[in-house]
This record gives C-alpha cells, sequence and structure tokens, in this order.
C-alpha cells in the first residue's frame, strides 16, 4: 500500500465539504486516493468514493463544519483507499471514461447527420427552384405554341385570301380574251368582207403621184 502523502488542510476541507468545481490541489489529492486519473469532470465521482472512506474512518468529520475542520491543523496526511475501494473507484472511473467517449461519439455521429441533414436540405431546395424554373419554361412554351399557332391561322388565311384573289383574276382574265377573241374575228371579218354596214373596203398601196390605196367610189355598186 503507498505511503501517507501530505496535503494543505484547505485541499482537505474543500475535498471533504467542497462544491461541484475542483482546484489542481484537490484534482491531485483525488487522483492519490483513488489512483486514478481523475479530472475536473469526473472530480466528484472521486470525491464522493474518497469521502465515503475518509468518513468511514473519522465519522466525528461528517459532523463537522469547514471552518471546524480547517482549525485541526495546517496540513494533513492521508493515504489512498485500501486496494477494493481504489478497484471499485477506478472500475466506476473507467466506465465513466468509457461513456464519455461513446458520447463524444456519438455528439460527432449527431453532427455529422446534422449537416448531411442541412445539405440535403438545401440540396432539396436547390431541386426545387429548378423544378419551379422548368415549369415556369414550360409554361411560357405552351404560351410561345399558342402565339406561333394563331400566326399560323393567320398566315393561313391571307393565304386563302390571296387564292380567291388569284381564281378571282384568273376567271376575269379568261372574260377578258373572249371579248378581245370576238373583237379581233369581227375585225377579220370587216377586213375580208367590208364593214359590216355595207360599206366599201379600203386600202392597198396608194398610187405613186397621189391618192389612195383604192378608189371606192370607182366601184359600180357605190
Amino acid at each position: 500500500m503507498a505511503e501517507a502523502k501530505v496535503f494543505p488542510m484547505h485541499t482537505f476541507v474543500s475535498c471533504l465539504k467542497g462544491g461541484e468545481t475542483a482546484d489542481s490541489g484537490v484534482l491531485d489529492m483525488l487522483s492519490f486516493l483513488t489512483q486514478a486519473n481523475v479530472d475536473a469532470e469526473f472530480a466528484p465521482i472521486a470525491a464522493a468514493l474518497s469521502k465515503a472512506w475518509i468518513y468511514e474512518q473519522e465519522p466525528q468529520l461528517t459532523k463537522a463544519a469547514a471552518g471546524q475542520v480547517s482549525g485541526l491543523g495546517e496540513k494533513v496526511a492521508v493515504k489512498p483507499l485500501p486496494e477494493a475501494a481504489q478497484v471499485q473507484a477506478q472500475a466506476i472511473l473507467a466506465k465513466m471514461g468509457d461513456l464519455r467517449a461513446q458520447n463524444a461519439t456519438l455528439v460527432e455521429q449527431v453532427a455529422k447527420l446534422t449537416g448531411e441533414k442541412e445539405a440535403a436540405k438545401a440540396d432539396l431546395a436547390g431541386a426545387k427552384a429548378k423544378l419551379k424554373t422548368f415549369e415556369d419554361q414550360a409554361a411560357q412554351g405552351d404560351v410561345k405554341l399558342s402565339v406561333t399557332a394563331s400566326k399560323m391561322d393567320e398566315h393561313i388565311k391571307k393565304l386563302e385570301q390571296l387564292m380567291e384573289e388569284v381564281a378571282k383574276v384568273k376567271s376575269q382574265g379568261v372574260v377578258v380574251a373572249g371579248v378581245a377573241g370576238g373583237a379581233a374575228a369581227a375585225d377579220g371579218g370587216a377586213a375580208a368582207g367590208g364593214d359590216a354596214s355595207g360599206s366599201p373596203s379600203v386600202g392597198g398601196e396608194p398610187e405613186a403621184d397621189f391618192g389612195l390605196g383604192s378608189n371606192p367610189f370607182a366601184d359600180a355598186t357605190w
């Protein structure tokens, strides 16, 4: 068993009557008592295990106030916990260390999952924004298609009107051609037999000195 170690009385009092916080002196004393590495987080557990053994050895200390304990002297010599108590304390502290490590792992996993969740939310928001853009573009495409169809209908109507105009022009052109043909036939008849009213035809080459191409008045029938 390890030899006793001397500690200041105020450290001993802090260990027995102190609060939840522990300074370096108290941590040193608790580590010596339990023969384990005690940090500030595990100090309350180590102090509870150590006080149980100390009070068992010195029952009068349980009823003494902090001032009364300080009045016992400036220093106190303490020995480590008995071997059985040490094993118990060390097992508890080791278990607490494992739980702390597991908790740290869980905290890290939670932080990672939280980050992934936020990233997934951001991706979802981006996908929704893109979908909205696609929907807007599709809606604009429907509008453009509707406008194009309307323009196409307008062009078709104009084309139909032009076709009607072409048909009308063709129809009028045939009538004019018929009239022209009749006039040409009438002119031909006049040239062959004279005026339709019975007037004699004139023409031919004029005389060399003077005169018309022919003398209609010389005809016995005039």
